[in-house]
């Protein structure tokens, strides 16, 4: 779907239909004066709720359980460009360890102001380039719909995350036309090889102990019922790693909860006395595992199917390794 608009917009109007377009539904912020342009926008905007907030860092965090829950992007709004966009940065820097689709929006002193020394100038573009997948620092109100729809795009493609977006006091009162705010894209998905399946296979029935773990890599890509499918047809339990008690519904009889340190004691037992553990859509990390053996089985082998290639035998050594999203 492109939305179209012929008559000249200010930035600000712009940011708001391109949100628009891509089917957002609330957006948490605090209202500034560095990003008018956006907040009158999205005033006269009925098919977006704005949920007013007293402190961005609250507000943050709110935009990053709205993404969780959902798995559509959180979008957090910093009106005010220095303490606005710095009181994101715990709830941003959250996001990208849960691999949270947040995208946060700051406003920015104007491009013929930097480097002076200006009111609440901050290098917000350093500020988050190491807790977010990716910073933009809109150049010109032209390349707005271009960088935003990149901006939603990286948030939830490949390992899900969070972006933020600088928007300069002069980008977003600027006037542009354009002819969509939208552009579509086609997620490319790789197939598992019949030789890795079939490895898989061998590895089951060589085991007496199997079982399997779940992460939010299993939530995020809607695949419950195929791993609650493959429990009961090969009898295997299922457990989640930390943080995702909700991947499996309870319902099922062979779903134990979370594993770990955090977790319970039955499924906490299954992982440590494990001879086979297919981890999926999981990193097995830290809170999870401590990285220590004392809460996996250091004997069992171990599968692991993860969309991040970093993550797959990062922490612990492996038989068969598939990049995949789940």
């Amino acid at each position: 779907m492109t939305n179209k608009i012929n008559n000249p917009i200010s930035g600000g109007k712009a940011v708001v239909e391109c949100l628009k377009a891509h089917n957002v539904k609330f957006v948490f912020g605090l209202i500034g004066s560095a990003t008018m342009e956006l907040f009158d926008s999205l005033y006269d905007e009925k098919d977006i709720t704005f949920i007013d907030v007293r402190d961005e860092r609250t507000g943050t965090h709110m935009a990053d359980a709205y993404a969780r829950a959902t798995g559509s992007p959180g979008i957090i709004i910093a009106g005010q460009n220095g303490p606005g966009a710095t009181n994101l940065v715990t709830g941003v820097a959250q996001a990208k360890a849960a691999f949270s689709p947040l995208l946060s929006i700051a406003g920015a002193i104007a491009t013929e102001h930097q480097g002076k020394d200006a009111f609440q100038e901050v290098d917000q573009q350093k500020l988050f380039e190491p807790i977010t997948k990716k910073t933009f620092s809109i150049k010109n109100t032209k390349s707005i719909v271009d960088d935003l729809n990149k901006a939603v795009k990286i948030s939830m493609q490949g390992k899900w995350g969070p972006v933020h977006v600088n928007i300069p006091r002069n980008v977003l009162s600027g006037i542009e036309s354009y002819d969509t705010f939208k552009i579509e894209s086609k997620v490319e998905n790789k197939k598992i090889e019949e030789d890795d399946l079939e490895k898989i296979i061998s590895l089951i029935n060589q085991s007496s102990k199997p079982v399997i773990v779940c992460g939010a890599g299993v939530k995020n890509s809607k695949t419950q019922d195929d791993i609650i499918m493959l429990s009961k047809n090969l009898n295997i339990p299922v457990v989640s790693s930390a943080g995702h008690g909700d991947v499996i519904s309870y319902e099922h009889e062979l779903y134990s909860g979370q594993m770990g340190p955090r977790g319970n004691k039955v499924a906490s037992s299954l992982v440590k006395e494990a001879d086979f553990i297919l981890a999926i859509g999981t990193r097995l990390g830290f809170n999870s595992t401590f990285y220590s053996y004392e809460n996996i089985s250091k004997s069992a082998k171990r599968a692991q199917i993860d969309i991040d290639p970093i993550a797959i035998g990062r922490y612990f050594p492996i038989e068969l390794g598939i990049q995949k999203r789940c």
